[in-house]
Order: structure tokens, then sequence, then C-alpha cells
């Protein structure tokens, strides 16, 4: 058995969706808010989960730029150190806004940013996002998906500065793990998921757990046979639990 641990709070209202599709993985799933978890240690978090999501929503209104608060409760009110956490096997993904706080917590690349997207307003639609390498545990073995998107501030952006040093390192680390197909949102370099160097943390502004039943596509009945079927998002955690299987 394998327990797979969400941190819900204010605005994360994707949380009991993330919980769902972990429950479809096999994993037994548990859903906290954040602030009953302070006090919380990593030693603690280490013995009993092996998988750490922080789902998508809108944390605290993103009132301080999106997951910029959630970043800031997860490192100074848990003081977890999920680095040290997947390297003791766990594993973490954050999802839209867990993503945007998991970039702001500088865990996925120190000079990466993540801004509005390059229209100014809220995308929502479906894409196609292409895995990139073989680092990603949770993306391991998987080709081009259709997923959801549904966000404001979701374009990565790379310290000008920095941009061609940074991303050639990104890429030879395997961190420049995922793509969209096409740009929706300005990205550089199309990027819609990052990695940490050991490619146990993953983030990504695509949400996969909102498409663990292919019902959910909006052309569905257009394959009526196909009704009974696993989305495409579901692979993902799927990837996690035979990942977290081994490592017990």
């Amino acid at each position: 058995m394998v327990n797979a641990l969400v941190v819900g709070g204010e605005g994360l209202h994707n949380a009991q969706a993330a919980a769902q599709a972990l429950r479809m993985a096999k994993f037994e799933t548990s859903v906290s808010h954040l602030n009953d978890l302070v006090g919380y240690s990593l030693d603690e978090l280490c013995k009993k989960y092996g998988v750490l999501v922080f789902p998508g929503g809108f944390s605290y209104g993103d009132c301080l730029g999106a997951g910029k608060v959630l970043a800031l409760k997860i490192r100074y009110a848990l003081r977890w150190n999920l680095s040290l956490f997947a390297s003791r096997g766990g594993l973490v993904l954050g999802i839209g806004n867990g993503f945007q706080a998991l970039v702001r917590m500088h865990l996925l690349g120190a000079d990466v940013s993540i801004t509005h997207n390059l229209q100014g307003y809220f995308l929502n639609a479906w894409m196609k996002v292409v895995p990139s390498g073989g680092k990603c545990l949770w993306l391991k073995g998987l080709g081009t998906m259709e997923l959801p998107i549904c966000h404001q501030q979701g374009r990565l952006m790379i310290a000008s500065s920095r941009r061609a040093e940074s991303l050639r390192k990104m890429e030879e680390a395997g961190m420049a793990c995922l793509k969209y197909e096409s740009n929706p949102n300005g990205s550089e370099e199309a990027l819609a998921g990052l990695c940490d160097p050991s490619g146990r943390i993953f983030g990504m502004m695509p949400h996969p757990e909102l498409f663990v039943r292919w019902t959910s596509h909006p052309e569905w009945t257009t394959q009526m046979t196909r009704a009974s079927s696993p989305g495409q998002g579901l692979v993902i955690f799927e990837n996690a639990y035979r990942e977290a299987v081994q490592a017990l």
C-alpha cells in the first residue's frame, strides 16, 4: 500500500479531483488542509507518504501573484524541504496553482519565473502536450497527450540575462520535460511543465486530474465506444504509483 497526501487550502478547489485521480491509480489518499499540517515534520511525512500533491485552484486568491502565498506557506509554515523528501524516495506533483508555487520556491530552476499569459486573459481550452526527454518519472514512457488548461498566469519565463545558458542546462538535465505542441500562453520554448534534476519533483500547468475518464473530453460523444475508457491524464498518476511501489 502506498499513501498519497493532497495538500488543500483556501482556493485550492481541485484538491478532491486530484485525490480521486490518485485513488483511481490505487493510492491510499488523504486530503488535508495546509493549516492542519503545520507542525507535521518532514520525518513524519517521509514515513507515512510516498507521494505529495499540491493541486490546482486560486490559492489565497492569488492576490500577491499566482502561487506566491502558497509557496510562502509551504516554506515558512510547513517548513518542508521537498527536495529532501524526494531524495528519500518521495514523489512531488504540483498542478496549475501548485506548479506556480513550486516555481516560486525555485525547486524547478533558479532562473525560472511564471507570469500572466501573453494574451493577458484567462485561458480555458484543451491542448496537446508532448513529454521531452526521459528524466521525469511521472511522464515515463508517455507520448503526446491532450489535457485541459485553465489559467491566467501560466507563462513560464527564463531570466533574460542568462536565457541561453539556463535553457541549455535545463535541457541537458532533462528538466524541460513537458512542452505544448502549440504555444497557447507564450511560455519560453512552449514549456508546459518542468521537473527537478532528480525527475521526482514535477510541476505542470495542464490538469491531468481533470481527464481521468474519457467522458470528460468535450468530444467524447464522437467516440461512444470509448465511454468507459480512462482519460489520458490517469496514466501520469499510474506512473507515480509504479515508481512509489518500487521505492518501498
